[in-house]
């Protein structure tokens, strides 16, 4: 299933509301922007779906929790590459950050009918935790797949692999940690992933910043700028 079709569907089954639903469509520049909020009583889920030119272009999603604590995600679309932050945060204060590179292929439906799609599978996600008013990489595992529950962890408590090598489905990791990540990726679409091991405080703001307002309509670069050694 397409990346377009997989949002359809979910608008579709969104704007037939089984619970408090809102949802509007406004253009803004270049971009459509689909905008759907559902109140379940438990959380709220407040989506924006973007497209231009007819494709997919970006989704950003926040959700408000019962404790008080919300989350942030923005996932761009570009070049047959998937890339995402999730920033969970409490007022104007950042928390933890996730970071994930995947591909359009790779996104399923959500089985629970919640989302636009779940990740299937990702090559990388790496999750940064706050220590000492500075985020730092606490965790990484490669090579997740949705429906055999299979991963590689090569980062997190008890774990801490400085060079590593994995082959998953034809595709093969190699990843080294030594001042971030230095991941290259091979198989049928290659690439290369460096990512820092310690985001400032100035850096969290600066990802918060582009979450909370419209600078993720511009794509990944300002992140990139950040995140990438």
């Amino acid at each position: 299933m397409s990346l377009e079709t997989l949002l359809e569907k979910y608008h579709e089954r969104a704007t037939v509301p089984l619970r408090n639903t809102i949802f509007d469509q406004r253009n803004k520049g270049p971009f459509e922007i689909l905008h759907v909020i559902e109140d379940d009583e438990f959380r709220v889920l407040n989506h924006r779906i973007v497209y231009r030119d007819g494709a997919a272009s970006s989704v950003w999603r926040q959700q408000q929790w019962g404790s008080g604590d919300c989350s942030i995600d923005v996932t761009q679309f570009d070049g047959g590459v998937v890339n995402s932050v999730s920033i969970r945060y409490a007022g104007n204060s950042v928390f933890a950050a996730k970071f994930s590179v995947t591909r359009p292929e790779w996104l399923i439906a959500d089985p629970d009918f919640r989302l636009p799609y779940i990740f299937g599978r990702t090559d990388m996600e790496a999750w940064y935790y706050t220590h000492e008013n500075r985020l730092v990489l606490s965790r990484v595992r490669l090579a997740f797949d949705y429906s055999t529950k299979h991963t590689f962890t090569v980062l997190d408590q008890g774990v801490e692999k400085k060079t590593a090598v994995h082959l998953y489905r034809d595709v093969e990791y190699r990843c080294d940690l030594d001042d971030g990540i230095r991941l290259t990726i091979d198989g049928k679409s290659p690439r290369r992933v460096h990512w820092r091991q310690n985001l400032s405080a100035d850096d969290a703001r600066a990802i918060f910043k582009y979450a909370r307002g419209y600078r993720w309509l511009g794509g990944w670069r300002p992140v990139a700028d950040i995140v990438e050694i």
